[in-house]
């Protein structure tokens, strides 16, 4: 197991190169190494099983875009399903010079379309899924877009079909330049778009490199079901082909697949998003133990709950089983690390994310920016080599050594480690962390796949300030009010209401992230159509 004060790095090293010819460079040096994904690839005719493979398709890519008549300098929005070819268009994008934003098909499409108009005039590169997402939006594209680009036969005469090839030009961007643009997860409002170099996307991976060369061979698997546009996967990706690590890219996160993928790959790295390891929660109880080879299981977006990872490292027969964790944004990258053994797991509390990791610095100021000491709360704020390199549309970046918000309440204890408690703008004043009391009712309530505490509606108004919990039952389970309510008030909220609904109708984004703002506009409509008086009363 990785020995986490080790990460110390100082002076972090360099890229070899940008990320638009990485590829090419990673072939060369280790062609053989597995790349390769669940589902075929369909807007690639090759095969892709190996780094000389994936080199082959991003060349491949690069040719039919420059037909397109795409050059350096061109800022091309990408649409297209979750899946790891969107990282190959990427890396074809950079290596012509060309600027991709990163864009996840699960958005709404208004948000989709907000993002166009921020990136003034771009051009709109589309899968047959991602078309068929704004096939209905056709007019106001053409308004928002300079020309719609499609790397599948369509019959809309609108689109313009990738299908010819020309020699590209390799001409990349500075390792400091912007490299590529991603988003935000939108929980809290509408998604930003934030940019990230080939070197500041290396400043997020580095630890994990370090950690890679240093104590795991190539004999390991690295099995990832992420969202593909996400900044963490780009880093992912350049970490991988850096490093030679061996990776399987999952698409379809359905239990009985992920069982069979499992079984028959024996990955011992798996990562997801929080919300779903829960969904995979009854795979840990499975017979037939598909995680009995895992031995690291890794979340990077959210904190996962103390009972998933109970369940997760019960199901490895590895001696070294462990979680990683890390705390962090799309802007800022990871900021802390932990590790959770297994004999750690039993008082493992997901509130405490860790200590910072190399070249990464944190500390808790109050509303004047004076930074507090030890165990006294505060909003968290950051300084990392990962932090992006500006907003589309925002205003200049401040320089590198500035303190970066990362719009969090936290507190640092005494052992230097930090206490994650709520996001800024959910924090109720009467509660010292609305994340906690989420984390016992779940605890309490196994037959939960998820718990969220908001107050409805866009001001307190709304639902007189009450505080509701959206409850998504477990399938096959039915939902127990008054057990529900008996546990709301052991963890000190006797006045909670809750809502029960399917975990598909909540509001997520590609990261599987609730989207509170979302959910406190359904939910206050919910409320308000249930309760509106009767006119004549």
């Amino acid at each position: 197991m990785p020995d986490m004060t080790a990460l110390n790095l100082g002076v972090l090293p360099r890229p070899t190169a940008s990320l638009g010819v990485l590829p090419a460079v990673a072939a060369e040096k280790f062609p053989d190494t597995p790349f390769l994904s669940d589902t075929p690839w369909r807007t690639y005719d090759g095969p892709v099983r190996n780094f000389a493979e994936f080199a082959l398709a991003v060349d491949d890519y690069a040719d039919r875009l420059w037909a397109a008549g795409i050059r350096r300098g061109d800022v091309v929005a990408v649409v297209q399903r979750n899946h790891i070819e969107v990282e190959a268009v990427m890396c074809a994008l950079g290596k012509v010079g060309a600027l991709p934003a990163l864009l996840s098909s699960a958005m709404e499409t208004g948000e989709l379309l907000e993002c166009f108009a921020r990136l003034e005039n771009p051009y709109l590169l589309v899968d047959s899924f991602g078309l068929s997402r704004l096939v209905d939006s056709r007019r106001t594209l053409r308004a928002l877009t300079r020309n719609v680009l499609c790397f599948e036969t369509t019959d809309e005469k609108w689109v313009v079909p990738v299908q010819d090839r020309m020699r590209h030009i390799t001409d990349p961007r500075d390792e400091d330049d912007w490299f590529v643009i991603t988003h935000s997860s939108g929980t809290t409002g509408a998604p930003k778009l934030a940019a990230h170099s080939t070197r500041s996307l290396f400043g997020m991976v580095a630890p994990m490199i370090m950690i890679f060369r240093d104590q795991y061979s190539t004999n390991d698997l690295n099995a990832k079901h992420l969202s593909f546009v996400h900044a963490r996967t780009c880093a992912g990706t350049l970490a991988s082909l850096e490093t030679a690590m061996p990776a399987l890219a999952i698409a379809d996160p359905d239990p009985a697949h992920v069982k069979r993928l499992l079984l028959t790959h024996r990955p011992t790295s798996v990562e997801t998003h929080p919300n779903v390891y829960i969904q995979w929660e009854s795979l840990a109880a499975d017979p037939d133990r598909p995680f009995q080879h895992v031995e690291r299981f890794i979340s990077t977006f959210d904190a996962m709950h103390p009972r998933t990872v109970r369940a997760l490292l019960g199901a490895s027969e590895q001696p070294g089983a462990h979680y990683f964790q890390a705390y962090g944004q799309t802007e800022s990258g990871p900021i802390c690390l932990r590790i959770v053994t297994r004999e750690e797991a039993a008082d493992y509390s997901p509130r405490n994310v860790g200590h910072p990791g190399g070249g990464m610095e944190i500390r808790i100021v109050d509303e004047h920016g004076t930074p507090q000491p030890a165990g006294t709360p505060g909003t968290i704020e950051t300084r990392s080599p990962g932090r992006m390199r500006g907003y589309v549309g925002g205003d200049p970046m401040p320089p590198e050594d500035a303190w970066w918000p990362m719009g969090d309440i936290g507190r640092l204890l005494d052992d230097g480690s930090l206490e994650l408690l709520d996001r800024v703008v959910e924090h109720v004043d009467a509660v010292d962390s609305l994340l906690e009391k989420e984390d016992h009712l779940l605890e309490a309530l196994p037959e939960l796949v998820e718990l969220v505490l908001v107050k409805a509606g866009e001001t307190d108004e709304d639902t007189d300030g009450r505080l509701f919990a959206v409850a998504c039952p477990r399938p096959g389970t039915l939902p127990d009010p008054e057990r529900f309510r008996a546990v709301a008030a052991e963890v000190g909220l006797p006045d909670l209401q809750v809502r029960f609904w399917d975990w598909e109708a909540m509001p997520v984004t590609g990261s599987y992230k609730v989207r509170r703002s979302v959910l406190r506009r359904k939910l206050a409509n919910r409320i308000q159509r249930t309760h509106t008086p009767d006119k004549e009363a």
